[in-house]
């Protein structure tokens, strides 16, 4: 079962992936908790499954994707 938290996996630099996540009471509120950085978008997601419970999918979305140039 999820939560149905909204929760987005953000690469915000090069090698710095953060994740927010929706406080409670879910879906009732425009606050969010934001964890990171993390080196790795799956060190993210493996942050967010041990130390949460399933928001039940997430957005997800890279540096690059955004248009962003090295």
């Amino acid at each position: 079962m999820s939560t149905g938290a909204d929760c987005h996996i953000r690469e915000v630099a090069e090698n710095q992936w953060h994740y927010t996540l929706q406080c409670y009471p879910y879906g009732a509120t425009g606050e969010y908790d934001r964890y990171g950085p993390f080196p790795t978008e799956q060190d993210a997601i493996d942050h967010l499954s041990d130390n949460h419970a399933n928001p039940g999918g997430w957005c997800s979305s890279s540096f690059r994707e955004r248009g962003h140039q090295e």
